[in-house]
């Protein structure tokens, strides 16, 4: 028999999954030969591609349709749930560990955590821990995350770990960082990032092998438990998969290659995905326990999956916290557990966090509420009881609020973000939505054509997205273009990050930066000299960000890609005196707006971001407060810093 062709990525994790493969063949007296091959989501570092089906598994099912390999190892969590009809798993080989690590950068200051029942252990100490201590070393996630710093940059491109990192701790800033198992290490070694999500049995795999180095000594972290967080449906198990019919479809090798409680454990949680209706890009978890039945066939004992709403990240954008259905079930006798049974709870648990949504709605206010003429701002009575809004307000609680009165607080923005922005403020806060500008998105060419892939992919063009306007600009783009999808993007601020989350593509890095002398400083630490950058830009700034960069000595690849039009015809509300107002700032175009429109400052300025404040000093605004953190929380703190619990019509 002529030797059987091994299909795999040619990433080194890969490579080594492989190699286990092969070796357990080679055990059967089976000899083999391994061809590595890239895949599309190895040959791109974009946010976008994160979201893609598919992206690290179809050159590998291709070469083994057109017989170039006879079988491929996967990771199975990679796998599509939908069953493809001419290609077979034909064996689930034993199952490394299933949890997912939460690792803190080296020297990274935690919070709180001496108060905790144990400090987060080294890697190496964590990866040594024997098969029988797993579960009892394992953290409640909600523990786990407890020492991370208010603010952290928490890399993973997942949407599972996304939605349920977030769902406990809404103050991280999600990144997407992508590459190999170690380079993702090394951005965490280099300070980009706080904390990092991984894989146990990626990481072990490694360690195993000798490719981690000494630098991951500094590295801490903690075991996440299986029961609060669920792991990705078969994360840990290999895939081996044959054509269906071929010649290694039935043989005799791929049957001592299988593991029989690891293929039914592992394709329990693939079934539970499968009966909800999700793919691999689901935030949703589920893990499953199997053993040996009495007739030597494989018995489900326990599972649990947690999964958050489609529409989670508009909660998530403005530092609110995603909601989430969890169940689980279990049996202490031999007849296996009821997936069916358990994905209807998760399915009624949506429905019902669905009907919660609805209820909590904002509420709109006969039109002559939003005052007369054009340009006034639009007033919202905001209703309590939405997802993860606090029930009342911190302001006026159990007032009422009548249409024909002023508004409270305005805020130089759309509607919409007005309303995510403002929704812990209570029903008694009445809040207006002015809003002081208008993109514009210029329909011209993008400089394409300059986009180098061909080197080293840590010397890969970087996108850098400096504004919320800019963030939804770029994945607009990136829609229509994928080639910018394919870079990875660095999100200048945090406001910034959070409207790319919006836009359902998280930046692979986040600077904490408000310009370009200070994200130089940054790209200085942690990007390769040789990273060209580009910047699509506001037609009305952008130069200083430009300048600074270049000075910096960076290679910098700049355009206009819209532009920013003031409101002439900005106006109070009628009746209402500048010098008791408040009005929200949500950038420094708005600023410039205000100022240009000649109206009075009003008596209390408050701004969203560093730049934005300045802006306003610099305007010559006074009274100027700036919110901690672009979202739901900042603005609330800032309402509570300035109008604590009185009634908010108490403006003297």
């Amino acid at each position: 028999m002529a030797p059987i062709v091994i299909g795999t990525r040619a990433t080194p994790l890969a490579r080594i999954q492989a190699d286990l493969v092969a070796r357990r063949l080679g055990e059967l007296g089976v000899d083999t030969a391994v061809r590595a091959m890239s895949s599309q989501g190895d040959r791109s570092l974009g946010g976008s591609f994160a979201q893609a089906k598919g992206v690290f598994t179809g050159e590998l099912t291709a070469a083994l349709r057109d017989g170039s390999v006879d079988l491929v190892v996967h990771s199975l969590k990679d796998l599509p749930v939908e069953d493809e009809p001419d290609l077979v798993i034909a064996a689930v080989p034993e199952r490394e560990r299933p949890f997912d690590l939460l690792l803190f950068a080296p020297g990274l200051e935690t919070a709180g955590e001496a108060d905790a029942s144990e400090a987060a252990p080294a890697l190496a100490t964590l990866l040594d821990h024997g098969d029988d201590a797993l579960e009892a070393r394992a953290r409640p996630a909600g523990e786990a995350f407890a020492p991370l710093p208010a603010g952290a940059r928490l890399g993973t491109s997942s949407p599972r770990r996304q939605a349920g990192a977030l769902a406990l701790r809404p103050d991280l800033v999600c990144c997407a960082v992508r590459g190999s198992v170690g380079r993702r290490l090394e951005w965490l070694r280099s300070g980009a990032i706080e904390a990092l999500l991984a894989a146990e049995a990626g990481v072990l795999r490694l360690a195993r092998s000798g490719e981690l180095d000494a630098t991951t000594a500094a590295i801490r972290g903690f075991r996440l438990d299986l029961r609060s967080w669920p792991c990705a449906p078969g994360q840990g198990a290999l895939a081996v998969q044959v054509l269906r019919g071929g010649r290694l479809d039935g043989h005799a090798a791929m049957a001592a290659l299988d593991h029989p409680p690891s293929r039914a454990a592992a394709f329990a949680e693939r079934s539970l995905l499968g009966r909800l209706g999700g793919g691999c890009l689901r935030p949703f978890g589920a893990w499953a326990d199997a053993g040996e039945g009495e007739a030597e066939e494989a018995v489900l004992r326990e599972a649990h999956a947690l999964i958050a709403p489609d529409d989670w990240r508009e909660a998530a954008a403005v530092g609110e916290a995603p909601g989430a259905v969890g169940a689980a079930v279990s049996t202490a006798d031999g007849d296996g557990v009821d997936l069916g049974a358990l994905a209807a709870r998760i399915e009624r648990g949506l429905a019902e966090f669905g009907a919660g949504l609805a209820a909590g709605a904002v509420s709109r206010p006969p039109a002559a509420a939003a005052g007369e003429g054009a340009g006034a701002p639009s007033v919202e009575h905001l209703a309590g009881g939405g997802a993860g809004a606090p029930s009342g307000g911190p302001a006026g609680r159990g007032a009422t609020a009548s249409s024909g009165e002023l508004p409270d607080l305005i805020v130089t923005s759309s509607p919409t973000t007005v309303r995510r922005l403002t929704g812990r403020l209570g029903p008694a806060v009445r809040v207006a939505a002015l809003p002081a500008t208008a993109v514009e998105v210029f329909d011209t060419p993008w400089p394409a054509d300059r986009i180098d892939l061909d080197g080293p992919r840590r010397q890969w063009p970087w996108l850098l997205v400096s504004s919320p306007n800019a963030a939804r600009v770029v994945a607009e783009r990136a829609a229509r273009e994928p080639a910018w999808g394919r870079l990875p993007w660095c999100a200048l601020g945090e406001g910034t990050a959070r409207a790319l989350l919006a836009a359902g593509v998280p930046p692979n890095l986040a600077a904490r930066a408000s310009g370009g002398e200070e994200f130089a400083r940054y790209a200085a630490r942690v990007l390769d000299p040789r990273c060209p950058l580009f910047v699509p830009h506001s037609a009305r700034g952008g130069a200083s960000l430009v300048e600074a960069l270049q000075a910096a000595g960076r290679q910098v690849s700049a355009w206009a890609a819209y532009t920013v039009h003031p409101n002439d015809e900005l106006d109070w509300p009628q009746g209402w005196q500048a010098a008791h107002a408040r009005v929200l700032f949500t950038a420094p175009s708005a600023v410039s707006a205000f100022a240009a429109s000649g109206l009075d400052w009003p008596g209390s300025c408050w701004a969203i971001g560093a730049a934005t404040a300045a802006a306003l000093r610099s305007a010559g605004a006074g009274n100027v407060k700036c919110a901690q953190e672009p979202t739901a929380a900042g603005i609330e703190r800032l309402w509570l810093d300035e109008v604590g619990n009185r009634d908010p019509r108490e403006n003297g």
